[in-house]
């Protein structure tokens, strides 16, 4: 009875890793493409995709995002927007600006302020770099490298159409005094979120068609062949 038994080729096993390797990738780009068309349904009554409000204090003349980098390679569009509320805890009007990191610097150069490092939001609480220093910041309404900002009593609204660079975004009080104390919520439009998505969807889907195709060919096996017979002893 011949030998059932059967084997794989060095080319079948390639197929094999290599069309797993190519589901994981195809599952991750469908996963983005899946997170992309969910987070174009979730956005507030402005059309931004928007983090609630939140307490940011500070006992300092000012705070102050780390360096914010946008990359120069990506196109403008689909930079999208930023919109940035900034509410005061007490009579003290507030500003909220930004602009390119530079020139954030050199306007609170000697300044005593906060760096917003990071922040957990369950529960929410920030995380801060303390920068020393001694010198009273000039009104920061009255500079001129904003890029974009709002100053005034009561809640305001800074919008800004984004572009590539390195960017500081800085909270403070209208009149540069310390003790920061405002509630802030910041939000991004993603201009074609949902396409991008279901284009991410789609790819992940022909990219998972083609890794079941490989392991299909890769896991067959291929029969051994028989092996011969033995020949009759000569009479």
């Amino acid at each position: 009875m011949p030998d059932q038994r059967a084997s794989r080729s060095k080319g079948q096993i390639a197929l094999l890793v290599g069309g797993v390797l190519l589901a994981l990738i195809a599952l991750a780009v469908a996963g983005a493409g899946g997170t992309a068309i969910w987070a174009s349904t979730q956005k507030d009554s402005h059309g931004y995709h928007s983090t609630g409000l939140h307490r940011l204090q500070s006992s300092t003349h000012a705070i102050t995002t780390k360096g914010i980098d946008l990359a120069t390679s990506v196109p403008e569009w689909l930079l999208g927007k930023i919109r940035i509320e900034a509410r005061s805890n007490d009579s003290k009007p507030v500003f909220v600006g930004i602009g390119h990191k530079d020139a954030v610097d050199a306007y609170l150069d000697g300044v005593e302020r906060d760096v917003l490092t990071g922040v957990d939001f369950d529960p929410f609480r920030a995380h801060y770099d303390r920068q020393p220093g001694t010198q009273a910041p000039k009104p920061p309404a009255g500079q001129t490298f904003w890029v974009a900002s709002a100053h005034g009593p009561g809640t305001q609204v800074l919008t800004w159409e984004t572009d590539s660079g390195s960017w500081s975004v800085v909270l403070m009080n209208a009149d540069g005094s310390p003790g920061v104390d405002a509630q802030v919520k910041a939000g991004a439009s993603i201009p074609y979120a949902l396409w991008i998505g279901i284009g991410a969807l789609v790819v992940g889907l022909l990219l998972g068609a083609g890794a079941a195709l490989m392991i299909v060919k890769g896991w067959r096996r291929r029969p051994l062949p028989a092996p011969p017979l033995a020949k009759a002893p000569a009479v």
